[in-house]
This record gives C-alpha cells, sequence and structure tokens, in this order.
C-alpha cells in the first residue's frame, strides 16, 4: 500500500514539473513545436487573462459613467505601462 502511494506521489511531482516546464516556454516564447497541454497554456495565459479583465472592466466602468474620461485615460495609461514592462517591444536589428 505504502509502495503505491509513493509511486503516485512520484507521478504526480513529474507530471507538475513538466507543466511548469511548459508554462515557462510558453511564457518566455519558447519553441512551438510540439503539443502543449492545456492546463499549461491556461497557466500561462493568466496575466493576459488579468490584464483583459482590468482593460474590460475600465471600458465597462467608462460607460456606465463610474469613471470620468481622465479617470478612464490614466487606468488605461496604467495598464500600458505595466505591458511595457512585461512584454518590452523586440526589433529585430537592421541588416545594413
Amino acid at each position: 500500500m505504502a509502495a503505491t502511494m509513493v509511486v503516485g506521489a512520484l507521478v504526480a511531482c513529474v507530471y507538475v514539473a513538466l507543466i511548469a516546464m511548459h508554462v515557462a516556454a510558453i511564457r518566455h516564447g519558447g519553441t512551438a513545436t510540439g503539443h502543449r497541454p492545456g492546463l499549461a497554456r491556461w497557466l500561462a495565459a493568466s496575466g493576459e487573462r488579468r490584464r483583459g479583465n482590468a482593460e474590460r472592466d475600465a471600458a465597462r466602468r467608462r460607460l456606465t459613467g463610474e469613471l470620468g474620461r481622465a479617470d478612464y485615460h490614466a487606468v488605461m495609461a496604467a495598464l500600458a505601462a505595466r505591458d511595457a514592462v512585461e512584454h518590452p517591444l523586440q526589433v529585430p536589428k537592421s541588416r545594413l
């Protein structure tokens, strides 16, 4: 009984480690080869969902009148600044 539990725990640990490696590869622009598990894609996209939810909430609040124009612009500027830090623009080097 104990041996079965140990083997089960080892398999679970290996699976968690593999998912963590997939999440890291997806977040850091890993290669697109192979199939990515759905859970890994979901975990890697959590930051995108968070930013999308914040933008959606700001737009909803603006449309309902809870946010003024200046406040909406401030919220969107803060979201853009956070996105610029998390995903800096990478320009390819010139061949000239």
